[in-house]
């Protein structure tokens, strides 16, 4: 049997595009230990071209598809929720720790912009990494 890994759920308005940047890092970076999700409030039909295009430049994959829709079933399976430029309704699953990222959307930015809006969120995932690993030591 596998050991259990953490869920990490991140969501965004379309989950097209900075909820896969962030799943697909923290993927990346600790699959392992930490299962990431990526969700919207209005799911897209797929993956942005500018996300997939920056990700590829850093050679980490990406999922794609649909987007996965946010509820508050999923919400409630989370071990920990982190929205992107917006507040979660406080009532959706208060168990669940949460944090909130000012992440802007990548749609139609210059690919300047998207290279620094990565890099911003590889940074935050590399430090969400080392506050999940923390905190898992202290257990």
């Amino acid at each position: 049997m596998s050991p259990y890994r953490k869920r990490v759920l991140f969501v965004c308005e379309h989950d097209g595009g900075s909820s896969r940047v962030c799943a697909a890092y923290l993927d990346s970076l600790a699959g392992d230990r930490y299962e990431a999700l990526a969700a919207a409030l209005e799911p897209s039909a797929g993956v942005r071209p500018e996300a997939a295009w920056s990700l590829s430049e850093d050679q980490v994959a990406v999922a794609d598809g649909p987007g996965r829709p946010m509820t508050a079933e999923l919400a409630d399976v989370m071990d920990r929720i982190v929205t992107l430029g917006f507040t979660l309704n406080p009532d959706v699953a208060r168990h669940v720790a949460r944090e909130e990222w000012g992440i802007p959307d990548l749609a139609g930015r210059q690919m300047q912009e998207v290279r620094v809006i990565r890099d911003t969120i590889r940074r935050l995932v590399e430090r969400l990494v080392a506050r999940l690993d923390t905190e898992a030591a202290v257990r």
